[in-house]
């Protein structure tokens, strides 16, 4: 058995023995860490010189013992061994015995000295003493059985018990009243808070497990993400008035019908108090005016004139119109709503439809002729004004202004069936609430005194900041979108408007008068500005973050602020038509309404869209590489309706060749404004050119059997309209309305005569002429299709101004 002990004396013991031997100690001969022969000094000259068999060398690489004799003659203490080589890094043992295959030792040998380990190597050089000093150590006293990885109350509670009864085996007190269980509870409870809070720090730490909408916010920022925050709901609201030139201030409020109260209330008039509280008190959105308006009595409600026509009305893309009376009042800029406010075949306002409401901003009214006189009707002396509007407000659907009742209602002719109203003032949601006060700046904590260590002869001097962040008392806040007082009404209502530029109504003022803005971030700020920053938690709790002095100025203890912002945001606030009907002013107000229902509201960004969102925000197309890559970017113009790129080599570099088709409301400068937008995502080395589409001009001429029942006059009108002008009552698109056709598209013939071929009265379809204008065929339109270049758009708008776009004719024959 081989053990170790700190005093050994049995060296001394075997020496002091008259005959025992053992070995003293071993050296490897020969070149250091490359030795093939032991020296083996023994503590005295053996009797006998053991044989090869009686030695053993055994650890790493296998050795062998080729021959052993005394070094220095017959009285040496030294044996030398001669390997067959040298060995490797391993401890190696060398082991004395009586024979091969023999356990003891040999005759007169020590047993525990009759071996010995030793390494090849010990002569290499070692940057430390290669002697390794053995000891035999204590065994470690068992840790007390603590649990150290509790998280609340019960766990550190127990904890510490635990360990007070290793410190204190005496103490077993176990009461409440008693002061150390008092202490040590007191202790786990500060404890269990400190680790909710370590818990929230670390769940707070990723957008993945964020929970807090203002940890979403700023993971989000990192990746130059911002959160949408909603806007507000709006509309257009009619106010009819009792006098002209009447200011309506902005910040009127208008407010949801309420049943027992009437359309106007008075704030001065003590009896109308009990209805101002009901009025205040519903729950409801309150909208208010976003500016000054003037109303005048005229422009209450204003009937359409026709002309002394009768089943007038006024087409789908209109943008112009006659209204019966001069009305001076009315200006460029002013915005009117149409609206059918009788059943075209019954008469009953019950029966109008209420999605035939349209806003439109006027750009021309005409009140006077060349001469300055009112402008009238020659016929019949009345008063007309004439009036026009862009086309971004033309009208999105055919409306009914005079018609004829059906039978079960008399069968006669009404007008009127349509009016235009004025006065129409723009308003959103929201209500304001005015200087509220956010509290006073407190004094910055004490700087919490250094633990670390420096290697400067100063003192570490740890700054502490101002914590001022409050939190406004109603929400949530309103996000506005800007307002363009001269854009076209459309856009006030458009529903797909982006919300990211929507502005929050709230303003800070400090006690020294100052004003203070709402920024995104304070990243930009320099630390003098005074600037903010609003965190909106989902619920709607707004607050409100200030710089620290270097991104923005910081605040100063003792400093109050009052802060003003509007409440109401998202599409909770919508409402719809006709629900505006009360208003409190004391202006002569007669009443009050909005015909088109409130739009363009956009909630906040929940979470979970924020998670999805945020972490491919970058990877936004934000160059043009591919040749869908520019088509895809020029289709962001809501002016072109179809794009396609090419990438064509120069002979000196690469260009990106844009062919775009302009919708009809395009401006006549598309393609320069298109190529100036696309610039940026142009890449370096890459040229960039913009025109127009190819239209390729089809002459198509079919060969119509008529019915014999039917007029060929009608059925030709009837063919026209199913092909051109889609101006029937079916409702149905004409077949070679442009939009229909695309870059490359291959045009078919079948479907052609399927459509003329459905038409009543129509017995038989036959193809003449199917064949491309630039390129007439022979061929004749047996091929039945009329293939398109990657480029090109095919075209047949039948237009007696541009022959080149394409000629479609018919062959009457039969009918009546």
């Amino acid at each position: 058995m081989t053990y170790f002990c700190s005093a050994q004396r049995r060296r001394a013991q075997v020496l002091a023995h008259s005959s025992l031997n053992g070995i003293d100690y071993l050296e490897v001969a020969g070149t250091p860490g490359c030795g093939t022969a032991l020296d083996v000094t023994l503590l005295r000259t053996p009797m006998v010189v053991p044989g090869v068999d009686q030695v053993t060398v055994s650890g790493g690489a296998p050795l062998h013992v080729m021959s052993i004799a005394l070094r220095d003659g017959a009285t040496s203490r030294t044996l030398r061994i001669q390997l067959d080589g040298t060995g490797d890094f391993s401890t190696y043992t060398l082991k004395l015995r009586a024979g091969a295959d023999a356990l003891d030792p040999p005759e007169t040998f020590d047993p525990q000295l009759s071996e010995i380990t030793f390494s090849f190597k010990a002569g290499c050089a070692s940057p430390a003493d290669c002697y390794t000093e053995s000891c035999c150590g204590e065994a470690p006293i068992a840790a007390p059985s603590i649990n150290y990885l509790a998280k609340d109350y019960e766990g550190f509670r127990q904890g510490m018990l635990d360990r007070l009864s290793v410190l204190m085996p005496t103490w077993t007190e176990s009461h409440a009243a008693d002061l150390g269980i008092t202490l040590v509870e007191l202790l786990a409870y500060l404890a269990d808070r400190l680790s909710y809070m370590q818990d929230a720090v670390n769940t707070e730490a990723y957008l993945s497990t964020a929970r807090s909408r203002v940890s979403l916010r700023r993971h989000a920022r990192l990746v130059d993400y911002r959160i949408g925050e909603g806007c507000n709901a709006r509309t257009w609201v009619c106010v009819s008035t009792g006098k002209d030139d009447l200011v309506l201030p902005a910040g009127t409020e208008f407010y949801v019908r309420t049943a027992g109260v009437p359309p106007v209330l008075s704030p001065d008039d003590p009896s109308q108090t009990a209805l101002l509280n009901v009025l205040l008190s519903n729950g409801q959105p309150v909208y208010a005016s976003m500016l000054d308006a003037r109303l005048y009595q005229e422009q209450n409600a204003m009937d359409l004139y026709t002309w002394s026509d009768m089943n007038c009305c006024l087409r789908q893309g209109a943008t112009s119109a006659t209204l019966v009376e001069n009305l001076t009042t009315l200006r460029v800029g002013d915005v009117l709503i149409f609206e059918e406010v009788l059943g075209a075949k019954t008469g009953k306002a019950e029966d109008a439809n209420t999605a035939h409401r349209w806003a439109v901003r006027l750009t021309g009214v005409r009140v006077a002729d060349d001469a300055g006189e009112p402008l009238v009707d020659p016929l019949n002396n009345t008063p007309v004004t004439e009036i026009e509007w862009d086309v971004a407000d033309a009208l999105p659907f055919s409306l009914c202004i005079s018609s004829m009742l059906d039978a079960a209602h008399g069968s006669k002719s009404i007008s009127g069936v349509a009016r235009a109203y004025g006065n129409a003032v723009p308003a959103d949601q929201g209500v304001w609430v005015a200087k509220e006060s956010l509290g006073t700046v407190l004094d910055a904590p004490i700087s919490p005194v250094s633990t670390g260590c420096t290697c400067s002869s100063g003192a570490v001097t740890e700054m502490a900041l101002t914590r001022f962040r409050p939190t406004l008392s109603s929400g949530p806040l309103t996000f506005q979108l800007p307002f363009d007082a001269s854009a076209p009404a459309s856009l006030f209502l458009n529903p797909t408007a982006d919300a990211s530029s929507a502005l929050p109504q709230i303003e800070v003022e400090d006690d020294s008068g100052r004003s203070w803005s709402s920024q995104p971030d304070l990243l930009a700020s320099a630390e003098e500005d005074l600037v903010f920053v609003l965190e909106i938690e989902d619920g709607g709790a707004t607050s409100l973050r200030f710089g620290d002095g270097q991104h923005g100025a910081a605040v100063d203890p003792g400093e109050q602020f009052t802060a003003s912002y509007r409440v109401g945001n998202g599409r909770s606030g919508l409402t719809g038509s006709d629900t505006l009907l009360h208003t409190v002013t004391t202006l002569p107000v007669i009443s009050v309404r909005n015909p088109l229902p409130a739009a363009a509201a956009a909630d906040a960004e929940t979470p979970e869209h924020i998670r999805q969102h945020a972490p491919f925000a970058f990877q936004s197309q934000l160059r043009c590489v591919t040749e869908d890559d520019y088509a895809t970017a020029a289709l962001l113009d809501k002016n072109i309706t179809q794009a396609r790129g090419t990438m064509r080599w120069t002979g000196a570099w690469y260009a990106g060749l844009v062919s775009v088709e302009p919708s009809s409301l395009a401006p006549s400068n598309l393609a320069e404004r298109t190529l100036i937008r696309l610039e940026p995502f142009r890449m370096m080395g890459t040229g960039l050119e913009v025109e127009d589409a190819i239209l390729v001009g089809l002459r198509i001429t079919l060969a119509v059997c008529v019915a014999s029942n039917r007029f060929r006059s009608d059925v030709y009108t009837a063919l026209m309209q199913r092909f051109l002008s889609s101006s029937g009552c079916d409702g149905l698109e004409a077949v070679l309305k442009p939009e229909n056709f695309f870059f490359g598209q291959t045009v078919y013939a079948s479907p052609l005569i399927a459509a003329a071929q459905a038409v009543d009265g129509v017995v038989s379809v036959r193809l003449v002429r199917f064949e491309r204008m630039d390129r007439p065929s022979d061929v004749g339109p047996q091929q039945g299709f009329l293939p398109m270049g990657r480029l090109e758009i095919a075209r047949c708008d039948n237009d007696p101004n541009r022959r080149d776009r394409g000629i479609f004719s018919l062959q009457m024959d039969g009918g009546r």
